[in-house]
């Protein structure tokens, strides 16, 4: 079960935790740059949006994944959800649904997901720079994520800041989360990036 937060990052050239944090450069284990897009899908009875949920074909880099995300429950502000999620790596959408019960995901959407003519929503393309923290008794990333989302011609932009539980204990998670919004008085995004390119 996947847990994260998100918040909105309103100017992100004043923005830089880990320079401005003596907290969270302690904590820095690993970092890296990944440069994302990623294609959006849904069924034209839309299954994926009715089971709350989202499925992507994902590009990082030179590697290619598949992923399917079924929502179980959001916390405090909508900012932290705690959701399922598969993936797999695969060259193209179909390959990748075919392949994601091994991963875990459920036979019965996979089955009507390969059966249905799937519609493309949509599609972002951005730059994630991540950050591996060691915490108490937890490990999660930290990812800063900027560029763009686009539907039907319209862009948006995408500025945000995330952080998702790797391994170990969720108190110990959550806690890490509420010091950081309180120390950068951050706004929670509620919305992930598929529900404000359905927005535009």
């Amino acid at each position: 079960m996947e847990r994260e937060f998100k918040w909105m990052i309103p100017d992100p050239s004043e923005f830089d935790p880990i320079a401005d944090s003596s907290t969270v450069s302690a904590l820095v284990q690993k970092k890296g740059r990944l440069e994302m897009e990623a294609m959006y899908y849904d069924t034209a009875d839309n299954l994926i949006a009715r089971c709350h949920g989202g499925l992507r074909l994902r590009r990082e880099n030179e590697t290619c994944v598949v992923c399917l995300k079924l929502a179980a429950e959001s916390g405090f502000g909508g900012a932290l959800k705690a959701r399922e999620e598969y993936e797999c790596t695969a060259p193209d959408i179909r390959t990748g649904i075919q392949n994601l019960p091994a991963a875990g995901a459920p036979q019965d959407i996979c089955d009507c997901l390969l059966q249905a003519n799937l519609i493309e929503l949509g599609r972002t393309a951005f730059t994630r720079f991540w950050f591996l923290l060691s915490y108490q008794g937890c490990t999660c990333e930290l990812a800063f994520d900027y560029g763009k989302l686009t539907r039907n011609g319209r862009v948006g932009p995408i500025c945000e800041m995330e952080l998702e539980l790797k391994s170990g204990s969720e108190a110990d998670f959550d806690a890490l989360a509420v010091q950081l919004q309180q120390e950068f008085d951050l706004k929670p995004q509620p919305l992930s990036k598929l529900a404000r390119m359905m927005r535009l």
